[in-house]
């Protein structure tokens, strides 16, 4: 007859490899292992006008031949969560922008002193001209030739006195206006066009309405 010490003994035994049976068996229970993953979730570019330019009519109306100066201003709000940001350019219908409805006459592109530079002040010292300038509520968005040193356009960083530097002409070629390198705020990015129109007095512009058809084109960079 075993003693009590031997079964002990040997039930301690049975439940070991009973154990070690158990674990071969059921692996995933006896051991801790980790299953690691991702996910994606791909969020592209997108580009829209939040606040589109409304159409502009110049104050005040002027006469033809005793002439004065006219202004209009219109705004736009471009929105991109592009992270490189986006570029605007403005482009004429026609050349000269500014055409008469009904009589077949136009007044005359604004003329810079130096081609392709704005003028940092505005300027017609005969005829009659329609030029216009861009002001952003970021300075650093605006393009180049729309910034200044506090006396000469398209050079420097600032935006000296906001719509009243920096004139140029509408051109049937289009003309940055706005280069941003980041995304916007949600709210969007804010621009401005300023208009002006000279008549001389002692010129001569027939009587009409006078249109200037102009587009803007924001594109991601």
């Amino acid at each position: 007859m075993k003693s009590l010490k031997e079964c002990l003994s040997g039930a301690l035994v049975l439940s070991l490899a009973l154990s070690v049976m158990f674990v071969m068996a059921e692996p995933t229970l006896g051991l801790a292992i980790e299953d690691q993953f991702t996910v994606n979730q791909t969020v592209t570019s997108e580009i829209s006008f939040a606040t589109n330019a409304a159409d502009v009519t110049m104050t005040p109306s002027l006469g033809g031949i005793t002439g004065g100066t006219s202004n209009g201003t219109t705004t736009v709000i471009v929105k991109t969560n592009d992270s490189s940001g986006y570029t605007m350019t403005i482009k004429a219908s026609t050349s000269p922008a500014m055409q008469g409805n009904t009589q077949g006459s136009s007044i005359a592109d604004y003329t810079p002193a130096s081609a392709s530079i704005p003028d940092f002040t505005y300027s017609v010292p005969s005829g009659q001209e329609f030029g216009y300038t861009v002001s952003a509520s970021t300075t650093a968005d605006l393009a180049q030739k729309f910034l200044d040193n506090g006396t000469t356009c398209n050079t420097g960083s600032a935006d000296t006195g906001t719509s009243a530097s920096c004139w140029y002409n509408l051109s049937t070629v289009a003309t940055s206006t706005i280069l941003r390198t980041t995304a916007t705020p949600a709210s969007g990015s804010t621009s401005s066009i300023a208009f002006k129109l000279t008549i001389n007095s002692g010129g001569f512009v027939v009587e009409d309405t006078y249109t200037a058809t102009a587009t803007l084109t924001a594109v991601t960079n």
